[in-house]
């Protein structure tokens, strides 16, 4: 169970006056390793880069969970935590509930690295059917700060519910995407998640647009995907989900039961892919795949070069 860790990330943030060093203090305090912010500065305004790591014992790979958002509020034409924020509430009460963990002797085989961005005061943005929450940076200056080249696999955690292609309430997952290749639904991905929510697993769809770097003028559910443009790692999204389309701007549209069982979810991944038991892609397909159709890494770019 990690409610309790939501609602500590959740109360945090639930504050106008809210900025990365208080959420970095609370991480230290509860004995997160690395913790760092970086305040960013854009046309728009700021964003506090949060990044923080919950150090295993050295015998596993490394997983990087990702909260990707916009912000977590609109302020000032918005009051309070905004459906978007759930990227990183979700990414912070997984740092929380792995440190916790960790204190009370329960150490996961390798390195979970967890970055995500604090932002109350963030724009919005025109899009059908809903409007999204913009940044105050860039996407490539986020991206530069949230993927790490130690991460072996990512979970992107995003809120997922302004569209009409997912449509049921809780989270969803992706497709594997690696290297500009949509790959098959990750098996031990679906167990865990029929595992941790006592359902059959829920699977969003995404296009060859999805993968594809913001600011192509193509397309684009949302920014979950985008991770995978700055990696040659796998990636896995982590979708908040509702059964109609919800504006990312929309305040009281977070539910912190949703948000308990993403959490649960990405610490399972976490224990399991650590420990050599979760496998994001088929290593000896990604093989004949690349032999048979060559790279598409070039969709990871803005422009195919000739």
């Amino acid at each position: 169970m990690a409610l309790k860790q939501v609602l500590d990330i959740y109360e945090l943030l639930d504050n106008a006056q809210v900025d990365g060093s208080q959420v970095a203090d609370l991480l230290t305090r509860r004995s997160a390793d690395d913790v760092r912010v970086e305040r960013v500065t854009g046309e728009q305004g700021y964003t506090d880069f949060l990044a923080c790591a919950i150090r295993g014992n050295g015998a596993g790979p490394t997983l990087g969970i990702i909260g990707q958002l916009g912000g977590i509020g609109a302020r000032p034409a918005q009051i309070g935590l905004v459906s978007d924020a759930d990227g990183a509430i979700v990414a912070l009460s997984v740092a929380l509930k792995l440190a916790d963990l960790r204190r009370s002797g329960d150490t996961l085989p390798g390195d979970i690295l967890i970055t995500t961005h604090v932002c109350p005061r963030a724009p919005t943005l025109p899009h059908e059917p809903t409007p999204f929450m913009g940044s105050p940076v860039d996407i490539h200056a986020m991206l530069a700060r949230q993927v790490q080249p130690e991460m072996r696999a990512i979970l992107s955690v995003d809120t997922t519910r302004g569209n009409r292609v997912v449509n049921q309430r809780g989270f969803a997952i992706s497709p594997t995407v690696k290297e500009g290749y949509i790959l098959r639904v990750s098996e031990d991905l679906l167990n865990i998640m029929s595992w941790v929510t006592g359902k059959m697993p829920a699977v969003f769809p995404i296009t060859t647009q999805d993968i594809t770097p913001y600011g192509n003028d193509l397309y684009h559910l949302n920014s979950i995907m985008q991770p995978a443009t700055a990696t040659r790692a796998p990636v896995v999204g982590v979708a908040l989900t509702s059964e109609i389309p919800v504006p990312g701007p929309a305040t009281g549209a977070n539910h912190v039961y949703d948000d308990e069982l993403a959490t649960r979810f990405c610490v399972e991944v976490a224990k399991m892919f650590t420990a050599g038991r979760c496998q994001f892609y088929d290593a000896v397909e990604w093989q004949k795949i690349q032999a048979r159709y060559g790279s598409l890494s070039f969709l990871q770019k803005a422009n195919r070069e000739v």
